[in-house]
């Protein structure tokens, strides 16, 4: 059995973990902190994550800007309208 061990907690290393993991690898997330993930706790309220369950309106109304041009490539995703 691989042995891998990812250093930071973040996004990326969480990802990593998942990603070792789904190898079969004996898997270790090193993180200075206290939690692991802690910034993609304010991440969310349609403005960064795009994995939520709202409306393609109600993402675009989310974005900084004009985000209306983001209307074809979120019609091209499995999502409620």
């Amino acid at each position: 059995m691989s042995k891998v061990i990812i250093i930071g907690g973040g996004a990326a290393g969480l990802l990593a973990g998942l990603g070792a993991l789904s190898t079969g690898a004996h898997t270790t997330i090193l993180e200075k902190m206290p939690k692991v993930g802690r910034k993609l706790l304010i991440t969310g309220k349609g403005r960064c994550n795009i994995t939520n369950m709202c409306s393609i309106q109600e993402l675009i109304k989310n974005i900084p800007g004009n985000g209306r041009f983001l209307y074809s490539a979120f019609g091209s995703l499995p999502m409620k309208t």
